[in-house]
């Protein structure tokens, strides 16, 4: 895969932003903090091109694969042009503990970003739901422009993801009569299932699943900014390689916490890229080498937006040299709420994309929890040497566990990320730790979108039938952490025979 062999040819020494100041306010005239004044900005010893570095952290994928001690110092060697091949090489070696933690996760997220890729079969299951869709549409409006976007269109969906599709030039006087229309329509071709009408919504859509291939679709008339957004992001991809796993890696982070969609607070796909690309050009500003580990991407990540932004008076923006503005100059102030985070739209600068995210402050509780767990080296090197690392942040779902993926479509999860959703002992007086997707156990349900108002009985699901189905969920999963514990005991009884 040609972006995984950049990543792999590519990886520098680790070299984060000074810790004694803060970023350069974008607006000189007033001054203010960009990090939250609790938080202290050594808190976490980050190591300098000049000086020696942790073996936690050290990018050196050519040392020995002995077991590496948290308190002995040692500085990488540089790798020359002609050596380069070893870094690659380095990471193939079956079943053998990498002594950096940081290219182990690095590897571990290009896998997981692959498995979650489509396979060409699911791939060609979504272009043909696609044409059904929009043979019925244009059955209707013969001179309509029908179009993709969101993630199928940018490539960043996962396999449960829906495809969203908007509908121009249809002439019809208000999208609720097109919306009603292609109700009727859906049903007595009968391509769709779960039919629901949301017309009273800021943007009215249609929402639906389609027969044949199970994927959901939401369509909506004459919102012309979805389409310009997906272009936006594909050049985004495209400048920024690491702007795709990493962004894959947090949705399936979000989703598995219930913080991935607005209308119940969280974060959405597109305000999660514009975060993603703002801490990309600050590191970029701020380093004189480009990082290229997305295990110190991503550890980078869940530190400053977990621990560090002041989002109190601080907004983010990748529109322009500026990471970070005050949010006062831009309107962006919430006088009721005002922690929560402020993200510029990239394609509508004058639009807060965060404003919706009230949930933020679990969000950011989240994303710190996930910093600690992953910059605990007491914890981290002492997971079993076959356990993943990105698996004590991503835990197994019924989705992911019945999930074939891979470029041959035959890794399974279990084989990517073993031992994940596993209790964590931190090694500091043997307490558990439990990642805070426990989170999913409370009782209350999600906000819905919007009630039902037209469609086919079968949308009208009850709150029995989602409490059944969390229920369920957790069994299976809790079944497979059990069968997983069994398994390693059996290897434990056996090593010691």
């Amino acid at each position: 895969m040609e972006t995984a062999s950049y990543f792999y040819e590519t990886l520098s020494p680790l070299s984060p932003p000074p810790s004694d100041r803060s970023p350069p306010p974008s607006d000189e005239s007033q001054p203010y903090y960009v990090y939250r004044n609790q938080i202290s900005l050594s808190s976490l010893s980050y190591p300098s091109p000049e000086t020696a570095a942790p073996d936690y952290f050290s990018l050196d994928a050519r040392a020995d694969v002995e077991e590496p001690s948290p308190a002995r110092f040692r500085t990488p060697p540089p790798a020359s042009e002609e050596e380069a091949p070893a870094v690659e090489s380095g990471w193939f070696r079956g079943n053998s503990r990498l002594r950096s933690p940081m290219l182990k996760l690095h590897k571990e997220i290009l896998d997981f970003s692959d498995f979650l890729s489509p396979t060409p079969e699911e791939q060609s299951a979504r272009n043909a739901a696609i044409e059904s869709v929009f043979n019925v549409i244009r059955y209707i409006w013969p001179n309509c422009k029908v179009e993709v976007f969101g993630s199928f269109k940018t490539g960043l969906y996962l396999p449960t993801s829906d495809i969203d599709v908007v509908i121009l030039g249809s002439d019809i006087k208000t999208p609720q009569i097109g919306l009603y229309a292609l109700s009727r329509a859906l049903s007595q071709k009968g391509i769709a299932k779960k039919i629901q009408v949301i017309a009273k919504a800021r943007v009215p859509i249609i929402k639906f699943v389609e027969k044949r291939s199970s994927v959901a679709f939401d369509i909506s008339f004459d919102v012309e900014n979805g389409p310009k957004a997906a272009e936006y992001i594909q050049d985004a991809i495209s400048k920024w390689p690491p702007l795709r796993p990493l962004c894959l890696i947090l949705k399936v982070f979000l989703q598995q916490r219930e913080l991935n969609e607005v209308y119940s607070g969280g974060i959405g796909s597109y305000a999660l890229l514009a975060m993603l690309i703002a801490m990309l050009q600050n590191l970029q500003e701020w380093n004189a080498s480009v990082e290229h580990n997305l295990g110190v991407l991503l550890v980078n990540f869940f530190d400053f937006y977990g621990r560090k932004l002041n989002t109190v008076d601080i907004g983010v923006t990748c529109n322009g040299p500026g990471t970070f503005f005050l949010k006062s100059t831009k309107g962006f102030v919430n006088k009721g709420q005002k922690f929560l985070i402020s993200i510029e739209d990239p394609q509508l600068p004058g639009n807060d994309i965060g404003k919706n995210s009230f949930n933020y402050f679990q969000i950011r509780s989240a994303f710190s929890m996930a910093f600690s767990t992953l910059t605990n080296a007491r914890t981290i090197l002492g997971l079993d040497p076959n356990r993943s690392i990105l698996g004590t942040i991503i835990r197994p779902d019924p989705v992911l566990l019945e999930r074939k993926g891979g470029s041959n479509g035959t890794m399974t999860f279990d084989h990517l990320l073993p031992g994940a959703g596993e209790p964590l002992s931190p090694q500091t007086g043997g307490q558990e730790l439990l990642c805070n997707w426990q989170v999913e156990d409370a009782e209350e349900e999600p906000l819905p979108r919007s009630n039902p108002i037209a469609g086919d009985g079968s949308a009208n699901s009850s709150g029995k039938k989602r409490k059944a189905s969390k229920e369920r969920l957790r069994n299976k999963v809790k079944e497979h952490a059990d069968m997983e514990k069994d398994k390693s005991k059996k290897k434990r009884r056996w090593k010691h025979q």
